[in-house]
């Protein structure tokens, strides 16, 4: 899956490791560095709902058939 960032800033905290590590610390990295490489394996969001990666879960209301990631 092609991953879009909003912005440089998350986009350099998401790929540079090191980066990561100063602006939050080792655990958040490793969970931003995991966060990336599922979203690169998967080839589609549904995919990750069908395998429970990253908590996708469906909304409600005036959001039905819409899915949240809540990472």
């Amino acid at each position: 899956m092609e991953i879009k960032y909003r912005n440089k800033k998350i986009e350099k905290i998401c790929s540079d490791y090191s980066y990561a590590v100063k602006k939050y610390n080792v655990d958040m990295a490793n969970k931003i560095v995991q966060r990336v490489n599922e979203l690169s394996a998967a080839d589609t969001v549904e995919q990750m709902v069908q395998n429970h990666i990253g908590r996708c879960h469906a909304l409600s209301e005036n959001r039905k058939n819409q899915l949240y990631d809540c990472t």
